[in-house]
């Protein structure tokens, strides 16, 4: 998997959950740095390949990219 494609998913519920909504009502995504991307992507080629959390991070890239359009 790509790294600009699976890291941001890591934290998905969380990340919708806890962001902030501007007076678009859309929530803000977060900034990951160079350093937590590195550590996510280590840690996702650590998992098993069935496992449901790879899954999760194609969902929450689709999240993402819904998000960008959001107003």
């Amino acid at each position: 998997m790509h790294r600009a494609r699976v890291v941001p998913a890591l934290f998905a519920t969380a990340a919708i959950a806890l962001a902030g909504c501007g007076s678009s009502k859309c929530p803000v995504p977060v900034t990951y740095s160079d350093a937590q991307l590195k550590d996510i992507q280590k840690a996702l080629e650590g998992l098993p390949k069935d496992s449901i959390l790879h899954q999760v991070m194609r969902d929450y890239e689709y999240e993402r990219d819904d998000l960008r359009f959001c107003r």
